[in-house]
């Protein structure tokens, strides 16, 4: 039915403006004690370049597990290269098209149709029962192929989108965190709550109106998608300005953090919510609570996105946390394919990524982390059951150009009506120009 994207250049896992992230992948390397390949292609000795992004402890948990892995029976050389997410696929495109691309690179929602069509994606079916592929919920599992073929491995899965509360401020408040089942009136109500009882000194939340998860969200409630048949967008212009004036009119009333907040809100070091500004939040998944909440020391819960009401969609979803795809210029293929086997079926890897890489998404390795899971681990993983108990919709594949139009051109309609430079209407009519541009 519906699919669910990442978010914006300025908020990948945040919900917002522009690019989250850290830093830029020009300054990748290990970092952790060891060094880093730029070669390519397989490196050298057949060793393998892994190009990844994460933030919080999200490289650093992934590295644990790759240290891992070199020490197990038969492994391949590993050179990882990581950074935040900004500035990546500028990095990830330069190297694709000068012909020196990552053995092993992360790449999500977005762009994996592109990628694809770019021939920078090796087919995977000779290898669908190393990497399990043939073996995915429903939920998950059209993302992994593509025309037909598979070309995407998975790492793990998150609910998304994800409201991050902070029950501290709540509490002091006087108030309480909402159900799973509660409507957009609701959350509206909500968080015209929090400035108000807090004297008009703290917003309700921030700014979601930029991103294409918490949009694709809002128009599961309404009955559409983000996308229909033919790669066409699958909502109208009434749907969207619904949405643009949503938010407007709770930066207005103070339910939502201004824009100028929001337009330097870039990684979770800055979220209104780490520095203060608001009660709730949101990230790209769930697997964003335990890197949020390393930054404060005030308590943070997991909440849902708010659906359309009675008989709606619900407004939180399931969706691959990590989509992984090797190279067809890679001279070690294989040795990509055991890397990403034991990353994604290997107790040990589970055990040492936690769920900083998603929720493992095979029943016998989520059952196992489950076993232990205390405080936010457990937070996230009973998140996930419950989106998963609804019958959350498969995704779908977007079509090329949706990397441009939901990552530039959707927040930058967002701020330009945030800041007073445009009208609700007139940037409507932009983004629909827009994508009749981009979606070719």
């Amino acid at each position: 039915m519906t699919s669910n994207s990442q978010f914006s250049r300025r908020r990948l896992l945040q919900f917002g403006a522009a690019a989250a992230g850290t830093a830029a992948l020009a300054s990748c390397g290990r970092g952790l004690g060891g060094s880093s390949s730029s070669s390519g292609g397989g490196g050298s000795k057949g060793a393998l370049d892994f190009m990844f992004w994460g933030e919080g402890d999200q490289n650093k948990k992934l590295i644990e597990a790759l240290d891992l892995y070199q020490k197990s029976e038969g492994a391949t050389k590993v050179n990882p290269q990581y950074s935040g997410f900004s500035g990546y696929y500028d990095k990830l495109a330069t190297r694709v098209a000068g012909g020196n691309p990552p053995d092993v690179y992360q790449i999500h929602l977005p762009y994996l149709m592109e990628y694809v069509k770019r021939g920078a994606v090796a087919p995977l079916d000779q290898y669908k029962d190393d990497l399990g592929l043939d073996q995915m919920p429903d939920y998950v599992a059209t993302t992994t192929k593509a025309d037909g073929k598979y070309y995407f491995a998975l790492l793990g899965a998150a609910t998304q989108p994800a409201i991050i509360v902070n029950t501290t401020k709540l509490k002091g408040l006087g108030l309480s965190a909402p159900g799973p089942d509660w409507t957009i009136d609701q959350y509206k109500s909500a968080m015209a709550d929090v400035w108000s009882k807090s004297g008009h000194k703290l917003a309700g939340t921030a700014d979601l109106g930029g991103s294409p998860i918490a949009l694709e969200s809002f128009l599961r409630g309404r009955g559409k998608a983000l996308f229909g048949d033919g790669g066409s967008l699958g909502f109208g212009e009434d749907d969207m300005a619904a949405w643009l004036q949503l938010w407007q009119d709770l930066r207005g009333n103070g339910s939502a953090v201004p824009m100028a907040v929001t337009a330097a809100a870039t990684g979770f070091q800055n979220d209104p919510v780490t520095i203060g500004k608001a009660a709730y939040t949101g990230t790209a998944t769930s697997r964003g609570l335990p890197s949020m909440q390393s930054l404060t020391k005030e308590t943070l819960s997991l909440g849902t996105f708010p659906s359309g009401g009675p008989g709606s969609q619900p407004g939180t979803n399931i969706i691959p946390a990590g989509w992984f795809a090797i190279s067809p210029k890679s001279k070690n293929i294989e040795g990509a394919v055991s890397m990403l086997k034991y990353l994604t079926s290997k107790p040990d890897a589970a055990n040492a990524m936690g769920l900083a890489r998603g929720v493992p998404i095979p029943e016998d390795i989520r059952d196992g982390v489950a076993k232990s899971a205390t405080g936010l681990n457990k937070l996230v993983l009973d998140n996930y059951a419950l989106v998963a108990s609804k019958g959350p919709a498969a995704l779908q594949m977007y079509p090329p150009g949706a990397s441009k139009l939901l990552q530039t051109s959707l927040p930058n309609v967002n701020q330009v009506v945030g800041f007073g430079k445009s009208s609700v209407s007139q940037a409507v009519t932009k983004f629909f120009s827009d994508a009749k541009a981009a979606l070719k």
